[in-house]
């Protein structure tokens, strides 16, 4: 019995694969958590560990896990408010590379509505674990998504230790790459 489903990448994905199937496994996952999350937490947090943008096939960045998360941060806010659940949904994004993250600011910056309060950090991901962790408190449900461009000292129990001690967090660990070094 074959189960394979011929599916279509988009044209912005082509040479891009492993990103079509990294946005389709994050928009699938999130608007199932935070919709469920939503109906008994009133602040829900989102953390982008490695943002980007890189590698972006449009320039206004909708085929970016960026775009993406808040997009589906937007919708659910709203499905929820429909179900009378006032839930507040915030954002922190980390980006390394000084000029993704200059593109991540000036994309931040224009991104439409205030449903979302956004945030970015510049730096390495390692060295600011602990102003990730003093931006999501203690109380508030956070969704850590960490998407390095290789694993060493990122996807190490040393490194992680202090994000998988925190309470109410969920994690979703990626690499689109072969090179765990």
């Amino acid at each position: 019995m074959n189960s394979e489903k011929n599916i279509t990448v988009p044209e912005s994905y082509r040479g891009r694969e492993q990103a079509f199937v990294k946005h389709t496994l994050l928009k699938t996952y999130l608007e199932r958590l935070f919709m469920i999350i939503g109906l008994f937490q009133s602040h829900i947090r989102y953390v982008d560990c490695f943002s980007g943008p890189w590698q972006e096939g449009s320039s206004d960045l909708r085929d970016t896990s960026i775009s993406i998360s808040l997009e589906i941060m937007r919708r659910c806010r709203r499905a929820l408010l429909e179900r009378g659940r006032k839930v507040s949904f915030h954002a922190l994004y980390i980006e390394k590379d000084k000029h993704a993250h200059t593109k991540l600011q000036e994309y931040l910056g224009v991104v439409p509505g205030n449903e979302v309060v956004t945030k970015s950090l510049h730096g390495d991901f390692f060295e600011l674990r602990q102003s990730v962790l003093d931006w999501c408190g203690s109380d508030d449900f956070t969704f850590f998504f960490i998407d390095p461009k290789g694993w060493k000292r990122v996807v190490e129990i040393p490194t992680l230790t202090p994000l998988l001690q925190r309470p109410n967090a969920e994690f979703l660990i990626w690499s689109s790459n072969s090179n765990y070094s």
